[in-house]
Order: C-alpha cells, then sequence, then structure tokens
C-alpha cells in the first residue's frame, strides 16, 4: 500500500455537470452494486461545477509528516464489522462542510471524536473550524493534507463544536481565535500519544476495530456525485479531485468487500450521509484508502478481541466408563460427571438425571 495520497492532476474541466440525467439512467439501468439518486433528491444537485470541485480539499502531499507513530497490532479480523453499533454511544450527528474544501478537517476532527469517545477520554463533539482557521499549514477551504490536519491535533488538539461552531460554510474562513467564539469553554482536546499513521487495510481494520474510526482518502469521480445506495465503484466520468472521509467499518456483499465510510455532505446525502465502498484493490480508479489513514490509538495497542475459545467436547474422561452400561448411570451418580458419552449425556434429548454435568456440542 502506498504511503501518501497524492492527488493527480484533474484531467479536465468537464463540460457537463456531473449530476445529470443521462449518467443516473445509465447507472441505473445498468445492474451495477449501487444506485443513483434521482435528480430531485440529490441535495448536490444545485451547487455550480466549481462548487463541487470545491469540495474536493483533499491536497497533494510529498512526505506522510514526521512524529506520527506507525503501525498497529493485527490481531483476528472478522468478516464484518461496524463501529456504529459496537460504539453506538460514540456516535454523533452527520455535519456538512457546505461550500468549503474542508473535508480534510471534518474527516479528522470527526475521526478524533470517535477516537477519543472510545478511549473513555471525552466525549464532545470537536470542532473542524479549529483546524480551518488556525492549522497554518494547510489551506482552510482552499484544502489540506491528512498529515497536516493530525500534526496540528498533535501539537494544539482541537476545541469542541460548542465553542467554535462550523461558520466557513459560504467559504469565508475567520481568523483564529485565542478563545472560543460559541458557547462552551475553551479545552483543547488531544491523542495522548502521537497519532498513528497506519500503513495497510488490515492495519486500519484493527484501528478502526480498536478506536472506531480512521480518517482516509480517495479520489471522487463524476459518478460517484450521484450516489445514493448501496457499494460503490466507479463506471464512467472524469476524476474531480482528492477527498477526506471517516471509515467506521466494512462488510462483506457475496464475494465483495466494502468499507463503511461516514461523509461530511449532510444526512440527507447517500446512505443517511454514509455510503459503501469497495477497496482501492478492487476499483483502483477511486483508490479509496490506498494511502492509509491516521488515528489517535492511545498508547500501546491492544490487539483486537481474539475468537471465542473451542466449546468443550462431551465426552468420556476415564477409561473405566466402559465397564458400566448406560442404565447403571442414574443409580450411580458420581458416573455422570466423567462418563457423560456413556451415559447418554451428549445426545441432544439427553435423559434428565444428566442435569447440568453435561455439556453438549
Amino acid at each position: 500500500m502506498a504511503r501518501l495520497f497524492a492527488v493527480a492532476p484533474v484531467l479536465a474541466l468537464a463540460e457537463k455537470h456531473p449530476i445529470r440525467q443521462t449518467l443516473v439512467d445509465r447507472i441505473n439501468q445498468g445492474h451495477h452494486s449501487w444506485q443513483a439518486a434521482p435528480i430531485e433528491q440529490n441535495p448536490l444537485a444545485n451547487y455550480s461545477l466549481a462548487e463541487i470541485k470545491g469540495l474536493m480539499g483533499l491536497e497533494q502531499v510529498d512526505k506522510k509528516g514526521v512524529g506520527f507513530r506507525s503501525g498497529v497490532e493485527v490481531g483476528e479480523i472478522p468478516t464484518t464489522f461496524d463501529g456504529r453499533s459496537e460504539f453506538s454511544s460514540c456516535q454523533k450527528s452527520i455535519l456538512d462542510q457546505a461550500n468549503c474544501g474542508s473535508c480534510w478537517a471534518f474527516g479528522a476532527a470527526e475521526t478524533l471524536t470517535t477516537n477519543l469517545c472510545v478511549l473513555g477520554l471525552g466525549n464532545p463533539v470537536l470542532a473542524p473550524q479549529d483546524l480551518v482557521s488556525c492549522d497554518a499549514s494547510d489551506h482552510g477551504c482552499n484544502g489540506g493534507t491528512l498529515p497536516g490536519a493530525w500534526g496540528y491535533i498533535d501539537q494544539h488538539g482541537l476545541r469542541s463544536e460548542s465553542c467554535m461552531p462550523y461558520s466557513a460554510g459560504e467559504g469565508d474562513v475567520a481568523a483564529c481565535a485565542a478563545g472560543c467564539t460559541g458557547g462552551g469553554d475553551s479545552t483543547h482536546y488531544k491523542c495522548p500519544v502521537a497519532p498513528t499513521n497506519l500503513n495497510s487495510d488490515q492495519e486500519i481494520q484493527a484501528a478502526v476495530m480498536t478506536v472506531g474510526a480512521v480518517e482516509v482518502g480517495f479520489f471522487v469521480m463524476e459518478d460517484f456525485m450521484n450516489y445514493k445506495s448501496g457499494i460503490y465503484s466507479y463506471k464512467e466520468g472524469l476524476q474531480l479531485g482528492g477527498h477526506a472521509v471517516k471509515i467506521v467499518g466494512w462488510g462483506q456483499e457475496l464475494d465483495t468487500f466494502y468499507w463503511i465510510v461516514q461523509n461530511s455532505w449532510g444526512p440527507a446525502w447517500g446512505e443517511n450521509g454514509f455510503f459503501r465502498i469497495k477497496n482501492w484493490h478492487d476499483d483502483k480508479e477511486s483508490a479509496f484508502a490506498i494511502a492509509g489513514g491516521y488515528a489517535c490509538l492511545q498508547g500501546a495497542t491492544p490487539a483486537p478481541p481474539a475468537p471465542p475459545p473451542t466449546p468443550v467436547t462431551c465426552k468420556d474422561i476415564v477409561n473405566y466408563c466402559g465397564d458400566y452400561g448406560k442404565s447403571q448411570c442414574e443409580a450411580k451418580s458420581y458416573l455422570i460427571p466423567v462418563c457423560q458419552e456413556t451415559c447418554g449425556c451428549c445426545d441432544s434429548s439427553k435423559p434428565s438425571y444428566c442435569g447440568d454435568n453435561s455439556v453438549l456440542v
């Protein structure tokens, strides 16, 4: 897996708006794994092409940054995992970056919000505006990078949304404030140790299982702007730019692996603000999470939960059981715990005298 998310040059400005009826029709008539939204139901349909491209605020980077922890211990990875249910008390409302290329800030703030909650280190909604206004290494509504955002978090932490409400939705970035611009207090929440750079699909999965979320990037293609439901993979259209989002889980449908992802385009978009997407191995145009991701993993990262132990086998455990018959078990109750198979206690319709001394497998 590549270590960097390098945004390739945009091919060209599309001559047509990416949310268009002909594209919707071809997707929905193509028997694909996903469906396009009717134009009248697409909350981005009234955005201009420039505004749509402006949403893609994940910038090119030529290095992954310094000072981050690297990797995570990978244990048993289940076929499916959904942090929204596994860490239900840490789920917050879907936010909307609006007309601002601040996806990099939303992905980071929302990921850290979940991470700290799962770790038991606080449960406020953290402010993307803190990054948009105060992260001088990035460019507010004109884009930013994952290493830049997480480097700022490591040095300064983030204030809460109640302290710094989002105000950049029309593209105007307020100056960095020393205190709160809203209510609440000005506590800066940060990862207790340096944030971690996850370098493989398996490390991303282990981190999501441990702290609930990981921020990653991908390329947005024209057809993605029409997504409504299902497992997205690229079908047609030009590349619009790089986009940062928050992985919260994964699953498998038939033989197709997919990520479960929280977006920052409001709850009316996609699957109530979320989408599912094929991995970069299967959709190299979108290249989802090909560059790894970032999250806050406190201290020595625990291995994900091991599978449950194998049930105890129901059997005779002493060699003299063969000297007795099943008819003798009820009278000689001392036989039952050690001669379960002989006494019939391994049968689905076990005798009542077996009591709780048997284990069925």
